[in-house]
């Protein structure tokens, strides 16, 4: 070979070499700005989030357009990609999100192929009523305290057996379980109820004797509950004060109970004048149980209602440490009072 045609050939695999070396370069800066690209946000001072839908069918140019208008991504076609070969492959779900522009797009696009979907907890305490319930669903900004209301007012939409045995048929109070919900958001107030009536179904009735399950026992039962879930703090009271109100009923005396009234009211302390207002949860004048109870009672209450004390008290009172007196009969509820209120 001459000496030209091996200058010739060293040349020639310089070029090559400069080629390849040029084209690595750019396949590597095209894939490390790919890297950064999927990994930055759109603007990371922008931290409040939006409600973003994916609708079932929708592509991923359709859901990477809605994106890009709403400002939470810099680029479509990275998205698009992304989506496709990231570990969604391509399969984003339908849902309701809760997304940020300082999210990076592989976040935001991960979230939706996870299905992620937007979720609020919501923790409705033993005691609380239906009233009392809605607010805390406002606050969440699930919906509205009167949608709440009004859904629980929905009375034949709810097909839990169980409800037949009410005797207040306009009222779903009592039987939606207290306890911690995780709630999707766009649910509306009528799933959230339907989940805690069916929470009651599996919380409370197995641990029911059978004739509490199928009759207007469970009525009485949970209406009594609600009275001792707002008259008593602990289980050891809890059962002392069902015991009191159990030992009323057989002997035909009224309950007597000052937050059957509060419920009537509304008020969250009872005046004299409040005793003789006319209603069907006003236990000064009403005998026997009021027409439904008086708050949605947690597992506790209504346990200890099924297993009261064995005692033969008639009045009971807390004092000002929150310590329940007892007492057999009025002069000796009397001297509580004295003693235990009045100094």
């Amino acid at each position: 070979m001459s000496p030209t045609s091996k200058k010739n050939k060293s040349k020639f695999k310089w070029i090559v070499a400069a080629i390849l070396t040029a084209i690595l370069v750019i396949v590597l800066s095209l894939f490390f700005w790919f890297i950064v690209a999927v990994n930055s946000p759109k603007d990371s001072k922008q931290t409040n989030k939006s409600l973003f839908v994916v609708k079932a069918n929708m592509g991923l140019d359709q859901i990477s357009n809605d994106l890009y208008a709403k400002g939470l991504i810099a680029d479509k076609n990275i998205f698009i990609l992304y989506s496709k070969f990231g570990p969604s492959r391509g399969n984003l779900k339908p849902g309701t999100y809760l997304l940020s522009p300082s999210m990076s797009l592989s976040r935001i696009a991960d979230t939706i192929g996870r299905g992620a979907v937007a979720s609020e907890k919501i923790t409705f305490p033993e005691g609380t009523t239906i009233e009392q319930m809605s607010k805390k669903w406002a606050k969440t900004n699930l919906g509205t305290a009167n949608g709440f209301v009004e859904a629980s007012k929905l009375q034949n939409t709810y097909k839990q057996s169980f409800l037949q045995y009410r005797s207040n048929k306009q009222s779903l109070e009592g039987y939606l379980f207290p306890a911690t919900y995780t709630v999707v958001y766009a649910s509306t107030a009528q799933s959230q109820i339907d989940t805690m009536l069916d929470n009651f179904e599996r919380q409370v009735l197995p641990k029911l004797p059978a004739e509490y399950q199928n009759s207007t026992k469970l009525n009485d039962l949970i209406t009594l509950a609600s009275i001792v879930e707002r008259e008593a703090n602990t289980t050891e009271d809890r059962r002392g004060v069902a015991a009191v109100f159990y030992n009323r009923l057989k002997l035909g005396m009224k309950l007597e109970s000052d937050v059957t009234v509060n419920y009537a009211t509304g008020k969250t302390q009872t005046l004299p004048s409040d005793l003789s207002i006319d209603s069907p949860y006003n236990t000064y004048k009403v005998a026997g149980l009021p027409i439904g109870p008086i708050c949605n009672p947690g597992l506790d209450s209504i346990l200890a209602t099924l297993n009261p004390d064995q005692n033969d008290y008639l009045f009971f009172l807390a004092d000002k440490n929150g310590v329940v007196r007892y007492a057999k009969n009025l002069d000796e509820h009397n001297q509580n009072i004295e003693k235990y209120l009045n100094q």
